[in-house]
């Protein structure tokens, strides 16, 4: 997907923001207001218009969270205590005051635990459902992904088992978002197609129109343009049942998307200037944004470069001024680009520098979100073990309890005589247990630090390995990249300097060559780090591929892939992909092989590598003694452990070198 185009993520409040009605549903309102008898009413009346007004009307909105607050106190409504905090929480949400959002979500969810307390009926279990949710909503805008998720998953699937249906449509679009804006595409694709399907069988046309929106941009990242049209066609269909909708203007935004992706400019422009006119009244509103980078890309694409740069530069100072790293190195690309197609090479060259600066910037963040990735993961796959494993422990205790009690009813019928024997057997027998299960939790006790003390020492390898990669990176660039574009430079300055009566056709030409060079460069950098091939087509394609660039004149990389890598993890097919890299890496620097041979093979849900080399070979005790620092040993036991497989060495001097891996995908 281009670098260009910003991820702007449309995550709405779950169960709150509806449009269809809302003015009749205000109106209703302020009429059961007055006809309010009771003042426990009136709490609920106030606190619905909070929500109903909050993204529309900030003023009213505070007003009416806060007289539901008040009143709620004065009575003591624990409901209404519990409701009005979180509505408040909602809109304060709705205008990003994160802190306050928490805040208030935190008070609002610890009177609705003391509410379910007393009386677990379903719509209050419903409000506590909805304050712990939301409080993930908040922690996601401030960048706590680990936070967000582990409340989605102890929410949803409780609203599941309750069968509220809308909940957990809301909460897998919601999830959709999430993987989307992590780069993780094709988790997002079956969270959407999910909750499509659970809207179209409960939802309204908003709740379709909230989804296919959010969808299409995750579609968009894809470059799935065909399945993109039939997603917002279906918004259009919806869109249509509700008039004045305030989605109108997203809709024309990524249809503006769509037609420029299709290459149909035109339209483009013409869907874009529609967006536009429903949000130009409103100069903050954070999707003029988006829409001065869709400009700038359609301009750019027609040739009107100077039309883009405007745009683009609009787009960098717009009030908030808040851009992420991937924003901000792809729109100093395009200036450098746009400035090129306008002849102002000085100040193209000026852009190229700040691009360089903006890279390496982004990339040190990637690397740090995909360790907080990569440790999410972990911790949820180790907690739902730990939660299986503590049922199944309470389900076998109970099953023993009912058990010793249906013997000890029946003993006690049938030998009236040896009650007082029997008795005393039964508190023997329960002393004997406890001291069993007091010895047993010393033993999950060890456990647990055994498995600290593993985590801490797979946490070390992963810093190391990131240190490595960073070192990589910055040699690569430097060295490669960096000089390439200052030859560049020295160019451009010359030319500038020169002042060269007639079109320097010859000079540019050249520099243009070499900037196509420097791109070729920088691709094969991002394709080592995270290889195109791989996303898009598998792990066999872009084992092939990187087989074929590793052979040479000195060295042959042979494959050799038996069986297929369909409905392998996205996350585990890189990681094998970066144990075979590794291996062939060490076979040819350290081993001084040439002739590297590979071999994947799969049966059913087993997975064995082997990577086979003829180079110097290495003593196994000298491996063990050394442990493999130059070859970046602890790295692949690393990986291999995330895989949950097993690694095995063999090597002998002059003899070459043999490692197989063997990995069950269940496991992983």
């Amino acid at each position: 997907m281009r670098i260009f185009i910003a991820v702007f993520s449309m995550l709405f409040i779950l169960f709150g923001r509806a449009q269809t009605g809302r003015e009749k549903r205000i109106d209703s309102l302020e009429k059961e207001l007055k006809k309010a008898i009771h003042d426990t009413t009136k709490v609920l009346v106030f606190s619905e218009m909070a929500r109903v007004y909050g993204g529309v009307d900030s003023l009213k909105a505070f007003q009416n969270g806060f007289k539901a607050i008040q009143l709620s106190k004065d009575l003591q409504y624990l409901k209404g205590m519990a409701i009005s905090h979180i509505d408040v929480a909602g809109v304060y949400l709705d205008y990003f005051d994160i802190e306050n959002a928490k805040k208030y979500y935190r008070i609002g969810n610890g009177f609705a635990d003391k509410l379910i307390a007393k009386d677990s009926a379903r719509d209050h279990v419903k409000i506590w459902l909805r304050g712990v949710y939301n409080l993930g909503v908040a922690y996601g805008f401030e960048g706590n992904v680990e936070k967000e998720i582990e409340l989605a998953s102890k929410t949803i699937p409780i609203a599941e088992r309750m069968g509220d249906k809308m909940f957990v449509a809301n909460g897998n679009t919601n999830l959709g978002i999430k993987y989307s804006n992590l780069g993780l595409y094709g988790k997002a694709y079956d969270m959407f197609t999910l909750s499509q399907r659970q809207f179209q069988e409960i939802g309204g046309p908003e709740d379709m129109v909230y989804h296919c929106l959010a969808f299409a941009t995750c579609l968009a990242n894809m470059d799935s343009l065909p399945r993109l049209k039939s997603v917002l066609d279906l918004a259009k269909k919806n869109l249509d049942k509700i008039p004045n909708s305030f989605y109108q203007g997203n809709y024309y935004g990524e249809l503006g998307l769509y037609y420029g992706g299709i290459g149909e400019y035109e339209k483009a422009l013409e869907a874009l200037d529609q967006s536009y006119a429903y949000f130009e009244s409103n100069p903050t509103h954070y999707y003029l944004k988006l829409l001065y980078q869709r400009y700038s890309d359609i301009h750019e694409k027609m040739g009107n470069y100077q039309k883009a740069k405007d745009y683009m530069l609009r787009y960098l100072n717009f009030y908030d001024r808040e851009h992420s790293n991937s924003d901000i190195v792809g729109s100093y690309y395009r200036l450098a680009k746009q400035e090129a197609g306008l002849s102002n090479y000085r100040k193209a060259y000026e852009y190229l520098q700040s691009y360089i600066v903006a890279f390496d910037s982004m990339r040190v963040g990637e690397l740090g979100k995909d360790m907080q990735q990569l440790e999410i993961e972990y911790k949820t796959a180790t907690k739902e073990k730990e939660i299986l494993a503590l049922k199944n422990e309470k389900n076998e205790a109970a099953l023993a309890l009912e058990k010793r009690k249906s013997q000890a009813y029946l003993m006690a019928i049938i030998i009236g005589a040896l009650g007082f024997l029997l008795t005393m057997g039964y508190l023997f027998y329960r002393s004997k247990l406890r001291k069993a299960q007091k010895k047993e939790r010393m033993r999950e006790a060890e456990v647990a630090l055994l498995k600290q003390e593993q985590q801490n020492q797979i946490f070390s390898a992963m810093i190391e390995g990131q240190e490595k990669e960073r070192k990589r990176l910055a040699i690569d660039l430097h060295d490669g990249l960096g000089g390439r574009l200052s030859g560049i430079s020295l160019n451009l300055s010359k030319l500038d300097k020169d002042e060269p009566k007639e079109y320097p056709k010859k000079q540019l030409r050249k520099m243009m060559k070499d900037l196509d060079d420097s791109l070729t460069e920088l691709r094969g950098i991002a394709r080592n780090l995270m290889p195109e091939t791989l996303v898009k087509f598998g792990l066999q394609a872009a084992l092939k591929d990187y087989c074929s660039s590793m052979t040479g004149k000195d060295t042959k990389v042979m494959l050799q892939f038996y069986g297929s890598d369909k409905g392998i993890d996205l996350n585990q097919q890189v990681t094998m992909y970066r144990v075979i890299q590794e291996l062939i890496n060490n076979a040819i620097k350290h081993a001084k092989a040439s002739e590297v041979l590979v071999q994947y093979i799969r049966e059913g849900n087993q997975i064995d590598i082997t990577v086979e080399d003829n180079g110097i070979g290495m003593a196994d005790q000298k491996i063990k003694e050394e442990g493999g620092k130059g070859m970046g040993l602890s790295n692949l036991q690393t990986r291999v452990a995330y895989l949950k497989g097993d690694l095995d060495f063999h090597s002998e001097e002059n003899e070459g070198t043999t490692v197989n891996v063997h990995i069950n995908i269940d496991a992983a």
